[in-house]
């Protein structure tokens, strides 16, 4: 199903409305300076509509980071049903929404989890438009336009929103409004299709994909891991801000009268030090090393799973919240591919007298590295 519609820009509290018809519509707002996070909205004067990424991505509404399985108490054991509600995400931009659909797939293959999928039946997904910036790479993952995963999905095309529909819940909505909707016309159809060649030419951040998985085999063993890994701080910040990371612990909680208590599921990293540890305290990865190669691994190339596909959007999230510069993607990928790159750890190698690219011959004119002729 794809249909198409236009409205005006003017008239948005209109279709604000309509969204709210359906349920509670969350979006992104303004929450510091530079920050911006899916909250609950009630007017439209709240949606930060420059807001590119959101400290977490929209994982957050239906992998939840705490939230209880099992309750426990002298009568047995108890399944916790999920809460969920009618909702409206607004302003998905495509790679979250890329990030749903591997969350999607993991969450619903066999054994199906019950919470996630409750609370997706129970959303509308309404993506909208967005310009890169120099952390964007979701060119290169192939996830930089909106091809499923969405209900609607807003394009702005100057005074009017190109609107795509993309399910059957969102074709009902707009159907229930029919003369608050047009059809675009043939200039409406040309701006849309000038916007996403515009975009496509705004990605300043870039690699070729292509046979990306044998790269990383070959390179398992390159000296740019223990480059990176050394300087990482475990701090795990890189996993919960990733759209598609989607790792937990499960932990008993007992009451303090030990008669009652509960299974709790919590968000866990791959990039903490027990993460990998079981019995006899063995630590599949002990190292920072091991665990940025695991991380990097799962992201780029995949398991060797069921599902067997990078994880990756190219949000840029990873690389903007590593307080420690080693999760800059781009750049890794550029280096494994033998092409010209700038690393965190180039620094430290230039002031030792090389210069630490793969530029070929050095020809830097600054003493730390951070210029390339």
């Amino acid at each position: 199903m794809e249909r198409t519609a236009t409205f005006k820009k003017d008239q948005f509290e209109q279709f604000f409305c309509l969204l709210k018809s359906f349920g509670k519509v969350f979006a992104p707002v303004r929450v510091s300076e530079k920050s911006f996070s899916f909250k609950s909205i009630e007017s439209p004067s709240q949606i930060a509509f420059e807001a590119l990424r959101t400290i977490l991505p929209p994982k957050k509404f239906f992998f939840q980071q705490h939230e209880p399985i099992l309750s426990y108490d002298e009568n047995g054991i108890h399944e916790v049903k999920p809460e969920t509600q009618q909702q409206v995400i607004f302003g998905v931009h495509p790679c979250d929404l890329a990030g749903l659909g591997i969350m999607d797939k993991v969450y619903t293959a066999s054994p199906p989890d019950p919470h996630y999928i409750a609370r997706r039946q129970a959303t509308m997904l309404v993506g909208l438009s967005c310009m890169p910036d120099k952390h964007c790479f979701c060119k290169s993952m192939g996830t930089d336009s909106p091809t499923s995963d969405y209900d609607l999905f807003l394009t702005d095309i100057g005074d009017k929103y190109f609107v795509q529909i993309h399910s059957a819940n969102g074709l009902n909505l707009i159907e229930s409004m029919p003369d608050f909707f047009s059809r675009p016309e043939a200039q409406e159809d040309q701006t849309f299709k000038d916007f996403w060649t515009t975009r496509d030419k705004a990605f300043s951040s870039h690699f070729e994909s292509e046979n990306l998985p044998a790269i990383m085999d070959m390179e398992w063993n390159s000296q740019v891991w223990d480059d990176l890994g050394n300087r990482c701080l475990s701090c795990g910040n890189c996993t919960p801000v990733c759209p598609t990371c989607y790792c937990f612990d499960m932990v008993d909680v007992a009451s303090l009268h030990a008669n009652r208590g509960e299974r709790v599921r919590e968000w866990d990293s791959c990039q903490f030090v027990g993460f990998a540890k079981v019995a006899g305290d063995t630590n599949f990865r002990p190292g920072p090393v091991d665990r940025l190669k695991f991380w990097y691994r799962h992201k780029l190339h995949g398991f060797e799973d069921p599902h067997g596909l990078p994880t990756c959007v190219g949000c840029g999230r990873c690389t903007e919240s590593c307080p420690a510069g080693i999760d800059d993607i781009v750049n890794v990928v550029l280096r494994l591919q033998g092409k010209p790159s700038i690393l965190v750890t180039d620094k430290k190698k230039t002031q030792a007298g090389g210069c630490g690219t793969s530029c070929g011959d050095c020809q830097c004119d600054t003493a730390d590295g951070d210029q390339h002729a």
